[in-house]
Formats: C-alpha cells, structure tokens, sequence
C-alpha cells in the first residue's frame, strides 16, 4: 500500500510561477485519507523556506518539514562530508541561505576549499573562471542538480546541468557528485528523517532522468505526470518505464484509491 508520496514541483505540482490545474485540490484529497507529502524539488535557486512560501502562495497546504530541495541537499552534504571547510557558490542564493543556516562559510573563490554550482541566471565569464581556477586548485566540485533544462511557459530553459557542464569544460574535471535527482541523497534523507519504508513510497514527477531514474535507483515506484517535461512518445521509448503515467497530478487521487 501506497502511504507516502513525494512530489517533484516544477512540471508537477506547478509550471513556473503558474500552480498546475487541480495541484492544490490534489494535495488536500490525499491529505484527508492520511496520506504523508513531501516536496522535493532539484532547483536550488531558493531555500526551503523560500519553496514552501512558493507552494502556500498558490494555495497548496504545506508544511516546512515536508519541503526538501537540492540547495538543502548541498548544504546537508558539506555538513556530513566537509565539515569546516569554506564553500564559494556559483548559484541565485537558495544555496547559500542553506549553508549559513548550518554556520558553514560561504567565501570567495580564492579562498574555496569547496565549490558548488547551481542554476546563476546571472552567470558571467568571471565566475565560471573564478570557479574552474578553485577546482583546478583542488577544491571539492559539487553540482546541486544535473537538470540541463527547466520547463517554463515560453519553453524548457538552460538548467544547473548546462552551467556546470561549462564550469566542468573549463576546470578539465567532473563533479566530485552531483546531489539532485537521480542521485538518491534527498531520497535517503527523507526515509531516514520520518522512518519510511520504499514500499510504500511513490515518487510523482516530470522527468525520466531525474524523478522517475531517482525511483528507480532507490527502489521506489514512480508515477510520470505530462504536465512537463516528459511525452507519451518519451515514455513509448523507454525500455525501463514508470509504475504508472498520467495526464496530470489531479488524476493520482483516483490511481491511489484503485491501488
């Protein structure tokens, strides 16, 4: 039985600052027959406070336990692998916010021991230089997320992956990791924190190589929502393919109930 349900955000719950038809209706439905939510999103532009004030925003019924994202997972993987060491970052402020909360130093490039890169839209020549010098010096490269795009109403737009692909073309190396989805970090994460079994863990995203991979690595069903990234052809293509597809999240209170 299906106890648990982590939903992936852009494409899923929502399509940049526009709620998807039915998310926050979805949301409700499950809570009322005692489903546990959690949010996990692979964008580290905002903190998770800064997320759940998105969700509640558009009317979604969240709480701030529930929200996970890859700027928390980069923070949380410093604390745990590179205790003390000083971190520049290449990204619009959720990973910083989340490395000071955990008293970790955010410093200038000269000083890096750590590097982490998520999606700048603000990116210049200077800080992918400033960046690939610090790696090339020995500091750790982490990417926050390997997305090489997000979907938007105008279109997919260039993603973390696509400037930490350009970081990595200049300093000659690959990330030492990359935290967002497929990896499972968050995943592990989340069934630690609240002692959850992968059974009873379904997965609902937009994206094969990221929500529905992620699934697959940590042993979890999964549930792929045409709402954005992924097609039907996409799917038809796929030799390893979702647990279940479907037009949009406002379906899965009824997969739930026949499951």
């Amino acid at each position: 039985m299906i106890t648990t349900i982590i939903f992936d955000l852009d494409g899923t719950l929502y399509l940049g600052e526009h709620a998807i038809d039915g998310a926050a209706r979805t949301l409700e439905k499950l809570r009322s027959v005692g489903k546990k939510l959690f949010f996990l999103s692979n964008a580290a532009t905002r903190s998770r406070k800064q997320q759940l004030l998105k969700l509640r925003g558009m009317g979604m019924v969240v709480h701030h336990g529930e929200v996970y994202n890859s700027a928390y997972a980069t923070a949380c993987y410093i604390e745990q692998n590179h205790p003390g060491k000083k971190v520049f970052v290449i990204c619009e402020g959720g990973v910083q916010k989340e490395l000071k909360l955990k008293g970790i130093i955010v410093a200038g490039a000269a000083q890096a021991e750590v590097v982490a890169i998520g999606l700048d839209r603000n990116i210049t020549w200077n800080k992918i230089a400033a960046a690939s010098l610090a790696i090339r010096r020995g500091a750790v490269f982490i990417g926050t997320n390997p997305d090489p795009a997000y979907p938007t109403k105008k279109g997919l737009m260039p993603g973390a992956g696509a400037i930490i692909a350009a970081v990595e073309t200049a300093a000659g190396k690959k990330p030492d990791i990359i935290l967002g989805k497929p990896h499972t970090f968050l995943l592990e994460e989340i069934a630690k924190e609240h002692t959850l079994k992968k059974e009873e863990i379904l997965i609902v995203g937009d994206r094969y190589e990221s929500d529905i991979l992620a699934a697959k690595n940590f042993g979890i069903k999964s549930a792929a929502v045409l709402t954005g990234v992924i097609t039907q052809d996409d799917i038809a293509k796929l030799k390893e393919k979702p647990d279940y597809v479907l037009n949009s999240v406002d379906e899965l209170p009824t997969l739930l109930s026949t499951l």
